[in-house]
């Protein structure tokens, strides 16, 4: 629960290339699993990344133990962006507002800055 603030791209398919030029240019770091970088904006990479371990690692597996595997794209896309759920969508950043970590605050400047860009 909380109240929570998503910012959405006006190309989601860009998500990947805005990620590495906010990486660059503001010097963000992001966590990396299995050779996918998981940067400010939800790209289609880090999708497919999630769906991947969801069906085919045992602790994925552990996670929804109630749905028959594989869980398909679709099932799975409804579930992190169906109605109710925090995430927007592909090409989206979403902050919790209500309280919000220190990390989520220089993502915030940086994308105040970043908007302002011509980029």
């Amino acid at each position: 629960m909380g109240t929570y603030s998503i910012i959405y791209l006006k190309k989601p398919e860009m998500a990947k290339e805005v990620n590495n030029l906010l990486k660059e240019k503001y010097n963000l770091t992001y966590e990396s699993y299995n050779g996918i970088e998981y940067g400010t904006f939800f790209t289609q990479e880090m999708f497919d990344e999630d769906l991947r371990f969801m069906n085919e690692d045992e602790e994925g597996k552990q996670n929804l133990s109630h749905y028959q595997r594989p869980i398909s794209e679709e099932t799975y896309y409804l579930l992190l962006f169906g109605m109710g759920n925090c995430f927007g969508d592909i090409g989206t950043y979403c902050a919790k507002i209500s309280c919000i970590a220190e990390e989520e605050i220089k993502i915030i400047k940086v994308l105040q800055e970043f908007s302002k860009s011509p980029e």
